[in-house]
């Protein structure tokens, strides 16, 4: 599965958005794999009371999200087309 931006070797920004394709990826792999974490930690927690691990797990869920669509901001700006949903799709 192609997991990145279709653009000619050739352009000039290539290297660029090779570069942040690559930090996305692991990243969101990264990501998933916090989300899986806080979602069994919240199973030993309450909505009123959650544990700190969660609390801890949460924010480092929500960093990189905010990172994530950083990544995706500066392809965007690069003027390169991207299709964030094909990206993602399946990889959860």
């Amino acid at each position: 599965m192609d997991w990145g931006p279709v653009l000619d070797p050739q352009n000039p920004a290539y290297p660029m958005v090779r570069s942040i394709v690559a930090d996305l990826r692991r990243d969101f792999a990264v990501w998933c794999e916090k989300v899986k974490e806080f979602e069994l930690e919240s199973a030993n927690s309450t909505a009123g009371a959650p544990t700190e691990a969660a609390q801890a797990l949460e924010a480092d869920v929500r960093a990189l999200a905010v990172d994530i669509e950083s990544y995706v901001a500066e392809i965007n700006y690069l003027g390169v087309a991207f299709d964030v949903q094909q990206l993602f799709k399946g990889r959860r």
